[in-house]
């Protein structure tokens, strides 16, 4: 499956706080989805703090047919989080600058917390474990990106919580 996502460059970049601005629309589409090629209306969510899919189109190829069997076997939230990551790529939130490659080694220095704030958000903004993303992305255990999150929290640099979180199961 090949996914792409993209915005308008005159799209307004809305500012979700963290350090973090993107586009409030994104258009993805992927093709060789099982034979049919799929399209994505994502919009940011404030409420949930992503992007949710506003609209799907499923074209079908080689005179196929698009039934409800097809559409559920379509991996929609797949297709959403690629295409998403694919036209994020391309703004200044992760074009240029890099996490320090030392964070683990340098500790939890102010630097070092505001890449906290953006790796947590941009996880909650795909759908991803946050705190697991920092322990990634910074390269530390996953114990220790949590008390980092917490100090970026108490800091004031972090300022979104991931909905999942504050769920009831």
């Amino acid at each position: 499956m090949k996914t792409k996502g993209s915005f308008r460059p005159e799209d307004v970049q809305l500012d979700i706080g963290d350090g973090v601005k993107i586009p409030n629309l994104i258009t993805v589409s992927a093709d060789e989805v099982g034979g049919y090629a799929v399209e994505l209306m994502a919009e940011y969510d404030d409420q949930a703090g992503r992007y949710v899919a506003r609209m799907a189109v499923v074209r079908a190829g080689d005179g196929a047919e698009v039934t409800g069997e097809v559409l559920r076997s379509i991996p929609l939230a797949t297709i959403l989080r690629d295409g998403v990551m694919d036209a994020l790529r391309a703004t200044l939130l992760l074009s240029g600058a890099r996490p320090p490659v030392d964070a683990g080694k340098t500790g939890p220095t102010t630097e070092t917390l505001r890449w906290v704030a953006r790796i947590y958000r941009l996880a909650v903004l795909l759908g991803d474990a946050p705190t697991q993303a920092v322990a990634s992305g910074l390269g530390v255990p996953r114990s220790t990106a949590g008390r980092w999150v917490t100090r970026a929290r108490d800091r004031g640099l972090l300022t979104v919580v991931d909905p999942r979180a504050s769920r009831v199961e």
